[in-house]
């Protein structure tokens, strides 16, 4: 088999998931540290009805210039722009970041527009592309300057999903490099102490979506029972750990979840922390 084919489909004696399978249950909290991409949850087709949503290249902004830029260049020009962010928001009333953050994710957002203009061609992104079949999913590290940002490759296996996550940072962008990706927002309701289902939509482009706390939490999944589902992650700054959900009854009752990379920089690890399931 080639390079290639071996990189973007994984072998195919990967366990699927039925279509109908119901959530695995899980501990309402648990007290240690969970791996996040190993945090399990089957998708529950029969609990939420999915739609479907294919997102406008409308909405990038590219005043400074639209054509496509690798992901050397992408890197290099990304820190400058945070950093100037920051500093702003440092010299600024309480208003005015409040102003800032609501920008982030829009057409207005220098960070939303320089990463749409990323080049998501196969070469740009194919030697970072590891599947593991006993994963749910596989976070590859792409660069970080463990400063102001970084960048992740998350390869899905069919059928597969994140648990429901937070993000300790100014926010996650997200772009479909192959496949389908479904997301599902959630809301704490602290009332039925539930988390309460917001959207649930799948992806099927290329353009850039982002989320912060501000506008609740999500889980992100692969769809397909057949084919396997590559995204990439931008996170801003790089953050360590994080809350996850098992149970979204309990709301009040997160586990936390440290960040484990399957692979750094086209390089697979070797240490057997991130070859086993520590659920």
């Amino acid at each position: 088999m080639a390079l290639e084919e071996r990189l973007l489909f994984p072998h195919k004696n990967h366990t699927t998931m039925a279509s109908n399978s119901p959530l695995s249950s899980s501990p309402t909290s648990v007290s240690f540290f969970l791996a996040y991409d190993t945090a399990y949850e089957e998708i529950d087709r029969d609990s939420s009805v999915t739609t479907s949503k294919s997102r406008s290249s409308d909405d990038d902004d590219t005043s400074d210039s639209s054509s496509p830029i690798t992901m050397k260049e992408f890197t290099k020009a990304l820190p400058p722009i945070l950093r100037k962010q920051k500093e702003y928001e440092r010299k600024s009333s309480s208003h005015q970041e409040c102003q800032t953050s609501a920008v982030r994710g829009t057409k207005d957002d220098p960070v939303n527009a320089l990463f749409s203009r990323l080049d998501l061609t196969l070469g740009e992104w194919k030697k970072y592309a590891m599947f593991e079949s006993k994963k749910n999913y596989t976070r590859n590290l792409i660069a970080t300057d463990d400063e102001t940002f970084t960048l992740l490759l998350l390869c899905w296996n069919p059928g597969k999903e994140s648990p429901i996550h937070d993000h300790p940072c100014d926010g996650c962008w997200l772009r479909v490099c192959q496949g389908k990706i479904q997301e599902t927002r959630y809301e704490i309701n602290t009332e039925t102490d539930r988390m309460d289902v917001t959207s649930d939509v799948v992806f099927e482009d290329d353009a850039p979506a982002f989320i912060d706390d501000s506008m609740g939490y999500h889980k992100v999944g692969n769809p397909s029972t057949s084919t396997p589902a590559i995204t990439l992650h931008l996170y801003c700054p790089p953050f360590n750990q994080c809350k996850i959900w098992l149970d979204p009854s309990h709301a009040s009752s997160p586990s936390k979840a440290c960040m484990c990379n399957y692979s750094e920089y086209g390089v697979k690890h070797s240490c057997e922390m991130f070859e086993v399931n520590m659920i």
